[in-house]
C-alpha cells in the first residue's frame, strides 16, 4: 500500500483533517496535502511528526517492507 494511503487511512482513522493534523505536527497544510497526494516526501523530521500526532509508529506509515515467506528445507 503507498505510504499516500496509509498516511490517508491513518488520518482518517484518528478522526482529524488535514488541518488538524497539520497543526499537531507543526507543518502547513497545503504541505501536508502535498504528502498526501505523493507531490512530496517527507523528512524524517516531519514524518516523526506526523507520525507522532497520529500516535502510530513511523514504520507504520512511512516505510514499506516487503516481507516475503521463505521455505527452508
Amino acid at each position: 500500500m503507498p505510504i499516500r494511503t496509509r498516511l490517508v487511512n491513518a488520518r482518517k482513522q484518528a478522526g482529524l483533517t488535514q488541518e488538524q493534523l497539520a497543526l499537531e505536527a507543526k507543518i502547513s497544510r497545503a504541505y501536508l496535502s502535498n504528502i498526501e497526494k505523493g507531490k512530496h516526501t517527507p523528512s524524517l523530521e516531519v514524518a516523526k511528526k506526523i507520525s507522532d500526532a497520529l500516535k502510530k509508529s513511523i514504520e507504520d506509515i512511512f516505510f514499506e517492507i516487503d516481507v516475503r515467506k521463505t521455505h527452508i528445507k
